[in-house]
């Protein structure tokens, strides 16, 4: 059992994609806005990955009938490092889907991106990947 959350640890670990857009001027030619700093989770990637490794749940009626996938959440980490506008933006499945959302609902505040030395708002992806072990 061990193996396996590890295997789905390393999983989050290696799939985890930052994007960032902020929502303040600074913009360049082609709609790309410039951050020097993006967003943290408080403690960094390694305490993102405890965050989700202590709370994330694989839906039983998925884990029973193998449903697997990769979901992607949105949401704006603002100036003062508050979570909004949170938005699923793939679906795989209802219940991996809420269970992804349920879970980004749950997260702390985060420590906010900065163009410049102003905290600014940052969009932020976050894939969270749902992989049941292969049977033996």
């Amino acid at each position: 059992m061990k193996f396996h959350r590890l295997i789905f640890l390393l999983l989050i670990f290696f799939s985890l994609i930052l994007k960032s857009e902020a929502q303040t001027p600074g913009k360049t030619g082609f709609g790309v806005t410039v951050v020097q700093e993006q967003p943290k989770f408080p403690g960094g990637d390694d305490s993102l990955i405890s965050f989700l490794k202590n709370n994330l749940r694989y839906p039983p009626e998925a884990k029973v009938a193998r449903i697997q996938g990769l979901v992607y959440v949105g949401f704006l980490v603002d100036h003062i490092g508050k979570i909004k506008d949170i938005r699923l933006l793939n679906s795989v499945d209802k219940q991996l889907d809420d269970e992804a959302l349920r879970v980004v609902n749950m997260m702390p505040d985060w420590i906010p991106g900065k163009a410049g030395d102003t905290p600014v708002g940052v969009e932020f992806i976050l894939p969270i990947e749902f992989v049941m072990p292969e049977k033996k």
